[in-house]
C-alpha cells in the first residue's frame, strides 16, 4: 500500500477535528451542566429523561391545584367555623328568652338579634371564592341560597380538582345536609318551607296546618286487641268520665258518650278543656306501605307542661280497652298513655306530602336545618312563646351535631391535601434525583476528559509540525 504525504496530512487532519469535537462535546457538558446533549448521546437515557420532565412538569402544576384546593376547603371550613358560632349565639338568645324574668319587650329585643344572626348565616353560606359559591354544586355562579326565601337553590352535586396522578379532592360542600333543603321552583309549598308562618289556625292552600307541642305529649299506646285503624268507628261501647289534671290547680272533667269514636273523644275534650289541654288524633304508622294506626295525642295549653297532664278514666270499659287507653298518672302505677317528645305524624312529620310536613312546629325539620331552627327561635321569641323558646335549645345542639359532621369532612379534605403535598414533593425529589443522574454530566470526568483531549491534540499538532516541517533532503542527509 502506498502512503503518500497527502493521505499522511487527511489522516492528521481528520484525527484533529474528531479530537476538537470530542473538546467541545465536554466543554458544552460543562457549561450546560447536562451529560446529554442530543438524543444520540444516549437514546435509552433520552427516552427516560422525557418521562421524568414530563412528570416534574406535572408535579409542578398539581402544586398549583393544591394550593387552589386548599383555598376552597379553608374557606368553607372558616364558614363553619362562622356558622357554629352564631349558632351557639342563638342557643345563648334562646337559654336567656325561656328565663321567666325576661319580659315580653326584651325577647323582641332578642328577636331582632336572631334576625340578624339569620341574615349574617345567608351571607356565610353563600360565600363566594375567585367567582365560585363554595356551597353550592354545579350552579356555582349563582348564590346557593335565596336571601328572600332561605331556600337553597343549588344542586348537590360535588366538584373535584386532581391533586395528584391519582387522587382528587372535592372542593365544594352543598349546604343541603345542614343549611336547608332543595325545592322545585313549582312546589306549592315553597315560600313557607323554611319561614313557616307562626299561626294554629293557618290554612295553606285549603289545609290546616296543625300547632303542636314543641316539648312533649301523650301519646295513647296500641291496644292489645290490634290498631285503631278508623278515627270514625267506635272505641267505647259504655263512654265515661275523664278526670284531667294540669298542674296543682288547673283540673277539669270530660264527659265521654257511649258508642264515641277516636274523633268524638277528641272533640270532647277540645271543647270542655280546651284552655288546658289540646288533643289530636294522628296516624302514627311510619311508612305509606304500613296499616294505618290512628292514635289520641294530648298537650298542654300552654304549650311545653305536656309532662305536668294527669288523666284518671272513670269508665265501664273492659281493661286495656275504649277510654281506659287515656289513662297517664304515673305516681298512681298506672299509665296506658306515654310521654312522648318526637311524635310520628305529630310534631316529628317526615313525609314531605303530608301539609304539616311544613307546620312550625314540626321538630324533624327544625332540628335538621340551619335557617328553620334560627327561624322558630325568632318567630317564638317575638310571640313571647317561652315553650317554643326553650325547645330550640334542642335544636341548635342537633345542628351543632351536623355542623361538626360537616367539618370533619372538610378537616379529611384538608389532611388530605396536606398529606399528598408531602407525597408529591418527595416524589418530585426523587424524580429530580433520577433525571438528574440520566442527564446531569460529572463535572470532574469532563475536566478530565477534556484535559486529556487537548493534551492529545497538543500532541499531534507538534507531530504534525514537525512532520511536514521536513522534506525529502532532510531524509538524504
Amino acid at each position: 500500500m502506498k502512503i503518500t504525504t497527502g493521505f499522511l496530512y487527511k489522516t492528521f487532519i481528520n484525527d484533529m477535528n474528531k479530537h476538537i469535537e470530542e473538546m467541545f462535546k465536554y466543554q458544552k457538558q460543562l457549561s450546560t451542566g447536562k451529560r446529554i446533549l442530543s438524543p444520540s448521546d444516549d437514546p435509552v437515557a433520552i427516552s427516560r429523561i422525557v418521562k421524568y420532565n414530563t412528570e416534574i412538569s406535572a408535579l409542578i402544576e398539581y402544586a398549583r391545584v393544591i394550593d387552589v384546593a386548599k383555598i376552597y376547603n379553608s374557606s368553607i371550613e372558616t364558614a363553619i367555623n362562622d356558622l357554629k358560632n352564631m349558632i351557639i349565639k342563638a342557643k345563648e338568645h334562646s337559654v336567656n328568652g325561656s328565663t321567666d324574668t325576661l319580659s315580653a319587650t326584651n325577647r323582641v329585643a332578642l328577636a331582632q338579634e336572631v334576625d340578624t344572626l339569620i341574615q349574617r348565616s345567608i351571607e356565610t353560606i353563600n360565600t363566594k371564592v375567585s367567582g365560585r359559591y363554595v356551597f353550592g354544586g354545579y350552579k356555582a355562579d349563582n348564590p346557593p341560597v335565596n336571601t328572600s326565601t332561605g331556600i337553597y337553590e343549588s344542586d348537590t352535586n360535588l366538584q373535584y380538582l386532581d391533586i395528584s396522578f391519582f387522587l382528587d379532592v372535592a372542593v365544594n360542600l352543598p349546604a343541603t345536609e345542614f343549611f336547608t333543603y332543595q325545592v322545585d321552583a313549582s312546589d306549592p309549598y315553597r315560600d313557607i318551607k323554611v319561614f313557616t308562618p307562626y299561626n294554629q289556625t293557618v290554612t295553606i292552600l285549603g289545609t290546616q296546618l296543625h300547632d303542636v307541642d314543641p316539648f312533649s305529649a301523650l301519646l295513647m299506646r296500641q291496644p292489645s286487641t290490634g290498631a285503631i285503624n278508623d278515627p270514625l268507628v267506635t272505641v267505647t261501647a259504655n263512654g265515661g268520665t275523664l278526670s284531667i289534671k294540669l298542674g296543682e290547680n288547673e283540673s277539669i272533667s270530660v264527659t265521654i258518650s257511649q258508642g264515641s269514636s277516636l274523633n268524638d273523644i277528641k272533640d270532647a275534650i277540645n271543647s270542655q278543656a280546651g284552655n288546658y289541654v289540646k288533643a289530636w288524633v294522628v296516624n302514627v304508622k311510619k311508612n305509606p306501605t304500613d296499616p294505618d294506626d290512628y292514635r289520641i295525642v294530648i298537650n298542654s295549653v300552654p304549650n311545653g307542661k305536656s309532662d305536668k297532664i294527669r288523666i284518671n278514666v272513670n269508665t265501664q270499659d273492659n281493661p286495656d280497652t275504649g277510654l281506659n287507653l287515656l289513662s297517664y298518672n304515673p305516681e298512681a302505677g298506672f299509665s296506658a298513655m306515654s310521654l312522648e317528645g318526637n311524635i310520628n305524624g305529630y310534631n316529628y312529620i317526615t313525609d314531605p306530602n303530608d301539609p304539616n310536613y311544613y307546620s312550625f312546629n314540626n321538630n324533624y325539620l327544625n332540628e335538621n336545618y340551619y335557617i328553620r331552627a334560627l327561624h322558630f327561635l325568632k318567630v317564638a321569641l317575638l310571640n313571647n312563646d317561652q315553650g317554643r323558646i326553650q325547645k330550640a335549645v334542642d335544636y341548635f345542639d342537633k345542628i351543632a351535631e351536623k355542623l361538626y359532621r360537616q367539618q370533619s369532612i372538610i378537616g379529611a379534605r384538608l389532611n388530605k391535601i396536606e398529606t399528598t403535598t408531602y407525597y408529591n414533593l418527595e416524589l418530585k425529589t426523587n424524580t429530580n434525583q433520577s433525571l438528574s443522574n440520566d442527564q446531569d454530566a460529572d463535572a470532574l470526568e469532563a475536566i478530565s476528559k477534556l484535559n486529556q483531549r487537548m493534551t492529545v491534540l497538543q500532541a499531534m499538532r507538534v507531530t504534525l509540525t514537525n512532520f511536514f516541517g521536513s522534506n525529502l533532503f532532510d531524509f538524504l542527509k
